[in-house]
């Protein structure tokens, strides 16, 4: 089995801020919780019920949550890798869009799978 597994996702989370974008597979649930996703929330999304933020619109634990920059799980694995550097790659331009008007630059978000 995986023990240990789920203190990866938490460990990993711990290190990440809160605009940074998380593209996650289906076993990395811990880092949605680390983020503020609720078990309440979790129920929701895998009853699709009124209350699920995908409004019924994904499979059972294909969770995402906009407000925590935590991107839909896609079924196939492996596809996270490409979504994550698209996203990176439009995170840098604006970061760079940003700096080039602003006298004080912040600091960008990143992308990770």
């Amino acid at each position: 089995t995986c023990h240990g597994e789920e203190s990866i996702h938490i460990g990993s989370a711990s290190a990440l801020r809160p605009q940074d974008h998380v593209f996650a597979q289906y076993r990395e649930a811990g880092i949605l919780m680390w983020r503020g996703f609720t078990l309440e929330q979790f129920c929701n999304q895998c009853f699709s019920n009124d209350l699920d933020l995908g409004r019924g619109r994904q499979m059972p634990v294909h969770y995402g949550c906009r407000a925590l920059n935590y991107h839909t799980i896609s079924s196939p694995l492996g596809t996270q890798l490409t979504q994550a550097v698209g996203a990176a790659y439009k995170l840098k331009l604006d970061h760079m869009a940003s700096s080039s008007s602003s006298d004080n630059p912040k600091e960008a978000a990143i992308a990770i799978a």
